[in-house]
């Protein structure tokens, strides 16, 4: 199937409405992760190589969304964390997806909030659909993060003056070595105002001689996202520790996203999914300031 000019896919946001002259292609030969995350969230923006790659993570990872909601819940219940418990009132989200329910401004309902991406689709939806005056939408990476700090567009929003939420959510999982993510963790770090937070998450390859079920599942799992996205990392415990050096990674430290600040199902808020116990080694996560 080739590439095709986007459908008319922006719903409407109160008065305002983002077009973009052409529309942003659709590359429907390749899945898109932030469209795989759409499906798994029940969202309407997939297509059939995206649900497709969703078949082949499920079939070598039989709960694969565990993943998907377990880190966003992760997310959502460190927001709200760090906006309720530590003050900090301004985030910058790095490799932020599709806009659904539950994202960082509604968790933070007076805090400020730019999301990061590289995908266009992801860039006009954010401007279409959450643009007010307490968010924003900048085109950036985590590998250049020198010009996203220089940013206009997220200078505009976030004062650097003052701590920041630093969100990475899956987002190294998807650096590979050769990019050097530890160096760019070093390079945001220094970028940050003192008093800034990190909250990240990283998918995990267990010790196979401890846990050879989930060491399996874990380089299946990459297997099928190198075949199908040219992306998606599964490292060790020392790897994604090695990310965080420099950091004053905060307590209980790095470990599974379930067990953090985990809350009862009952009642149901954001943050409140908890992970089957089949998958809850394949994604570790931690919080740390500057």
């Amino acid at each position: 199937m080739s590439r095709f000019t986007s459908p008319d896919f922006l719903r409407q946001a109160g008065t305002r409405q983002e077009h973009f002259n052409p529309p942003p292609a659709v590359d429907l030969t390749r899945p898109s992760l932030a469209r795989l995350h759409s499906f798994h969230l029940k969202g309407k923006d997939h297509f059939e190589v995206d649900r497709d790659l969703a078949v082949a993570a499920e079939q070598v990872a039989p709960g694969f969304q565990d993943l998907v909601l377990g880190e966003r819940a992760f997310l959502q219940r460190a927001v709200r964390h760090l906006y309720e418990e530590e003050g900090v009132d301004q985030f910058v989200q790095l490799g932020a997806g599709l806009p659904a329910p539950g994202d960082p401004h509604e968790i933070a309902p007076r805090a400020r909030v730019a999301y990061v991406t590289d995908d266009l689709m992801v860039l006009a939806h954010h401007r279409a659909l959450v643009s007010e005056h307490r968010t924003t939408a900048v085109q950036g990476r985590l590998t250049r993060p020198a010009d996203l700090f220089a940013s206009p567009a997220l200078r505009a929003l976030i004062d650097l003056d003052r701590p920041v939420g630093l969100l990475l959510p899956g987002t190294l999982s998807h650096v590979a070595d050769i990019d050097t993510p530890a160096a760019h963790m070093a390079a945001l770090r220094t970028l940050l105002p003192a008093g800034s937070h990190l909250v990240m998450s990283h998918h995990h390859r267990p010790d196979p001689a401890v846990f050879p079920k989930d060491a399996h599942r874990a380089e299946q799992l990459q297997n099928v996202f190198r075949r199908h996205l040219n992306s998606g990392y599964w490292r060790t415990r020392e790897e994604i520790q090695s990310l965080l050096e420099g950091w004053n990674v905060l307590s209980p430290g790095l470990m599974e996203v379930q067990r953090w600040r985990t809350l009862p199902v009952a009642p149901p808020v954001p943050g409140s999914y908890q992970m089957p116990q089949r998958n809850r080694r394949l994604l570790l996560g931690a919080t740390a300031r500057t």
